[in-house]
């Protein structure tokens, strides 16, 4: 039999991503607080020591552990980062947290017809989606300057993005601060993404065609109580993402890279989950689904009326069957 050994040219790297996807996965466990990473740029030191260390012993036998001691600051420092936006407070790029203010800009508004698309895209700040009946849109909300976001619209049709903004100048500026009103008449595609910050889509009573939601290094909660949605997909980075899933049989897809995500189905649907996972966790034993293989099925799925179809895949991350804190 012949000995398991360590390729040294991988060893750094491997010490580097388990500290990248470790850190964030912590934070969204509990298992450390976000107060505990916020001063990750005072690690530094510890490269110049790494480096110290790896010329004292390059003619040595142990002239991999300087190395190891650099990466593991470096996956160290830039996994505290990337959970800044699990633990809400650093934010990438500028100063996210909530109550910095801002200079409200001048509300917009139009309409749209039977079918349309929506994007929304949210870098850093805190978006708000209401869905109202009836076919028009609404825009409100504040900004760093004032400047509005910039808004493309047409009859089927709606993107919302922020303005540029330059990353060194706005680092201490205040975030976006953006209200939507969304409308329930039209059957939409919708998909949104939030770079860094909160987002809360309140859905209810919408007709989607489909949802694609991308998450990164923030928080996102979306209520789909009441819509109509065939399937959707989710993407969750370095965060944390709640959805509430309407009473209607549908599929869905969620990839999680060191991150959180939870679910909650309506009562009674039967669910059906395909996992993947690399350093990750779940709770579905817990909630009663029955795994064979890679596939975790729940009890009375074959004679519910609502089936729920999932594919999950998660990274260093966890992905949570009906939260015991909800997901609200």
């Amino acid at each position: 039999m012949s000995d398991m050994r360590l390729d040294q040219r991988f060893l750094n790297w491997g010490v580097f991503f388990i500290l990248l996807g470790a850190i964030p996965l912590a934070v969204s466990q509990g298992w450390i607080t976000g107060d505990a990473i916020n001063g990750w740029w005072r690690f530094w030191p510890l490269i110049l020591i790494g480096i110290g260390v790896g010329l004292l012993l390059r003619r040595t036998a142990f002239h991999f552990v300087g190395g190891l001691i650099v990466a593991a600051t470096f996956g160290l420092m830039f996994g505290s980062l990337l959970a800044g936006g699990v633990a809400g407070g650093i934010g990438i790029g500028w100063n996210c947290s909530p109550g910095r203010g801002g200079t409200a800009f001048t509300s917009q508004g139009g309409t749209l017809g039977a079918n349309g698309s929506v994007s929304l895209e949210m870098s850093c700040g805190d978006l708000t989606a209401n869905a109202a009946a009836g076919t028009g849109w609404t825009l409100a909300g504040s900004s760093p300057n004032g400047q509005p976001p910039r808004v493309e619209a047409s009859a089927d049709r709606l993107s919302i993005r922020p303005q540029q903004r330059d990353f060194f100048a706005s680092f201490d500026s205040p975030g976006e601060n953006w209200t939507v009103g969304l409308p329930t008449d039209p059957t939409l595609g919708l998909s949104a993404t939030l770079n860094a910050g909160s987002a809360r889509l309140n859905l209810g009573g919408m007709h989607l065609q489909d949802l694609s939601l991308t998450t990164n290094a923030g928080s996102t909660v979306v209520d789909l109580t009441g819509a109509s949605l065939p399937t959707f997909s989710w993407t969750v980075n370095a965060g944390s993402s709640k959805i509430t899933l309407p009473t209607a049989s549908m599929t869905g897809s969620a990839t999680v890279n060191a991150g959180s995500l939870g679910i909650c189905v309506p009562p009674g649907a039967g669910v059906r989950i395909q996992s993947s996972s690399i350093l990750a966790s779940n709770n579905f034993g817990e909630r009663g689904l029955i795994q064979t293989g890679s596939t975790w099925t729940s009890s009375g799925y074959v004679e519910a009326p609502v089936k729920i179809d999932l594919s999950v895949s998660a990274n260093a991350g966890s992905v949570e069957l009906d939260p015991s804190g909800g997901c609200t």
